[in-house]
């Protein structure tokens, strides 16, 4: 029977090739996620597909078996050359050339030529025919047609660009030491071999007669891709190209020659400089450049220059520019200038500058408001502390009392005074502190045609309008305890910014005035009596040794009448201490109506009372002690059980030379009180004899 096979060396060489470019392609494939691993992976396994079916063409023993297998091989052979060119621009990143299009311009000479060679036998363009080969090889020689040539000499076309590509990668390598050298050294080495020995076979130069060796040189190609794996991290470390890092990094790059002419400039620089590359390069760096940015590039031999520049937009850009020399043998041979944008940064260094400042003065102004408790000065405080922010023309704070609907203006600041304000009820008039109050936010007139909210009632030919107007509601625990307002006579006088930190402000200042109504109404509870609401004994001694020192100081007379009322005692028992209440205010708001406001009213205890008489001597104090008698004792006081009336008894007493202390001044007029009661004429004077009369 006749044999089908003759398995001889060359088969087996060519067979081992094909093993070996399945082993590489297996292992590159396991790093099919690293750029160029997957093209690099079906490159060997078309190798691989082109020596096992030469191996078997080798091995067949009839004619038709080995045109078979010759037209398989062929599926590798026009495949190798293109994946090969495909994986050198991957390799190197060059995106650009591996679009789609420009995938199928590279596959329409090989699949062309591998549809030729499927058709050989109708046109006879790749081989015309074929003679036996050398005696032992089991080998048939081809007479090659003109698409052979053809498809070689497209091969080699691609080959070499391939190798152009590679080879570019050394000269962007800083050290020919790195990893990344010794990968593209490797894979210029594997690509050599096959290109070498095909150009021989091709050329008929063949040192082995008979004999195709192009794919067995292959073998080479996986045994120096193995090297380039294992040994420098072929497929696990990939250099990242140099121009792709250039084209596509965000920061702006120029390169100028020596003659300072634009040698390179890529996209983020033309964003950045407002210049395109095809109307730059070549020109003076000067004429490219807009003028924000000619001074540091008009630097001479300059070793480096670092500079932050502001562009001439609205609002403006900054960039970081850094200019250093480009060196080769130690001569300068150019500049190389980067453009980093830092806009960004800038924006937030100065937010964060703001806030800072803000803070600082937030926290000035809380300490400023929030050390004094005495409500207008407060207030005072605040107006000046806010000065600083905004400009004022007016200002004042207007306390909102809830339970009544009242607005109070304490004090009230403009054309460089301070006035004290009006009381208002919120429900007749509400206006825009109404608004504010209600709404619960800033209210922000940019430019009033009409005067807006003024605390005081002035002269039309003394008005002046205000045509901005800021009133920021104060709060404290959720609720509205008065409203802030700053006003201009200028329109638009106010910005956004101010206004936001002048709302961080009234957080504190609604606190700091809080406080103060708080300590106000403590101190008033403190020396008022609650059920007349005059002064108590305890701010009868301190306000009457203020009154006692004054007199002394300015040797001025000071008089003081102590009474009571006749037989209260027996009134409470008679008619309730309810009724008695109700007498004892009502006496209380007679006798302030015949005192001045100087006059220091208190009540000493009980139904006892003491008036402060400043600027008076004994006569002038005895005609208000007779008009406060003959008032008290014609007034009818209203009750339950009738109209009923009452008298007073009433002692008077002159702050005098045997007077050394308030409380032996009281104590004369208390004397005199007692000798009024007793002689029943309801007034007594106390004389400097020690004796009432």
């Amino acid at each position: 029977m006749e044999a089908h096979w003759i398995y001889t060396p060359y088969a087996a060489v060519l067979h081992l090739t094909a093993m070996l470019s399945l082993v590489v392609a297996i292992l590159i494939l396991i790093r099919r996620q690293t750029i160029g691993a997957g093209t690099f992976s079906l490159l060997m396994f078309a190798v691989a597909e082109w020596a096992g079916a030469a191996g078997f063409e080798a091995a067949a023993v009839s004619v038709e078996e080995k045109i078979l297998w010759a037209k398989i091989e062929y599926v590798g052979a026009v495949l190798v050359p293109t994946l090969f060119l495909i994986f050198a621009l991957e390799y190197r990143q060059s995106h650009h050339f591996l679009s789609p299009r420009y995938i199928l311009f590279y596959s329409i000479v090989p699949l062309t030529v591998l549809v030729m060679t499927i058709t050989n036998e109708f046109h006879a363009l790749i081989w015309t025919g074929f003679i036996p080969g050398p005696s032992g090889l089991n080998v048939i020689l081809y007479q090659h047609g003109i698409g052979f040539y053809f498809l070689s000499a497209y091969d080699y076309l691609l080959a070499l660009i391939s190798v152009v590509v590679l080879a570019s990668g050394l000269r962007q390598t800083k050290s020919k030491r790195s990893p990344y050298a010794g990968q593209v050294y490797f894979l210029l080495l594997s690509a050599l071999f096959p290109i070498v020995v095909g150009l021989l076979y091709i050329l008929g130069v063949n040192p082995f007669p008979g004999l195709d060796i192009t794919p067995i040189s292959f073998f080479f190609t996986g045994f120096f891709a193995l090297i380039g794996v294992f040994r420098f991290g072929l497929f696990r470390i990939l250099p990242v190209a140099r121009h792709a890092v250039i084209e596509y990094m965000e920061d702006g790059v120029l390169v100028v020659d020596s003659s300072g002419l634009l040698a390179d400039i890529n996209p983020a620089a033309e964003k950045y400089l407002g210049v395109q590359a095809s109307h730059s390069v070549g020109y003076p760096i000067e004429q490219v450049v807009p003028k924000w940015c000619t001074l540091p590039c008009k630097q001479p031999d300059l070793t480096e220059v670092q500079a932050e520049l502001k562009t001439d937009e609205v609002p403006p850009r900054y960039f970081d520019v850094r200019i250093r020399p480009l060196y080769e043998r130690k001569h300068m041979t150019g500049r190389l200038i980067v453009l980093r944008d830092i806009t960004e940064r800038r924006k937030a260094e100065k937010e964060l500058q703001r806030q800072n400042e803000e803070l600082n003065i937030i926290n000035h102004i809380s300490l400023a408001v929030t050390t004094g408790l005495d409500m207008e000065q407060t207030i005072k405080t605040l107006h000046e502390q806010c000065s600083l922010i905004a400009p004022i023309d007016i200002f004042y704070v207007a306390l909102y009392d809830e339970t009544r609907a009242l607005v109070t203006v304490p004090v009230y600041y403009e054309r460089g005074q301070y006035k004290t304000g009006l009381v208002r009820d919120i429900n007749e008039n509400p206006g825009s502190l109404g608004n504010i109050i209600r709404m619960r936010r800033t209210l922000y007139l940019r430019d009033a045609i009409r005067p807006v909210t003024r605390p005081l009632n002035l002269p039309p030919e003394n008005e002046k309008v205000a045509r901005s107007y800021i009133g920021i509601p104060l709060m404290v625990r959720d609720k509205v305890v008065g409203v802030m307002v700053l006003q201009s006579y200028r329109p638009l006088a106010y910005q956004e910014n101010q206004i936001r930190l002048l709302e961080r402000i009234a957080i504190h200042a609604a606190i700091a005035i809080e406080n103060a109504r708080l300590y106000a109404e403590v101190q008033r509870l403190a020396i008022m009596d609650e059920l007349t609401h005059i002064y108590n004994y305890r701010a009868l001694l301190e306000l009457g040794k203020r009154e006692v020192e004054r007199a002394r100081r300015f040797n001025h007379p000071l008089a003081v009448l102590f009474f009571d009322i006749d037989n209260f005692r027996d009134f409470n028992n008679r008619f309730s201490h309810s009724i008695g209440n109700i007498v004892l205010q009502e006496v209380v708001r007679v006798v302030s109506d015949a005192l001045r406001s100087v006059d220091v009213f208190s009540r000493y205890g009980g139904d006892e009372f003491v008036i402060f008489l400043p600027e008076t001597d004994l006569n002038a104090a005895y005609d208000v002690a007779r008009r406060i008698y003959e008032q008290v004792a014609s007034t009818k006081i209203s009750t339950l059980q009738g109209e009923l009336g009452v008298t007073l008894s009433i002692g008077i007493a002159a702050l005098g030379p045997d007077t050394p202390d308030l409380n032996t001044l009281i104590e004369h007029a208390n004397q005199a009180e007692h000798a009024a009661k007793a002689s029943g004429t309801g007034i007594s004077v106390y004389q400097d004899t020690g004796t009432p009369e």
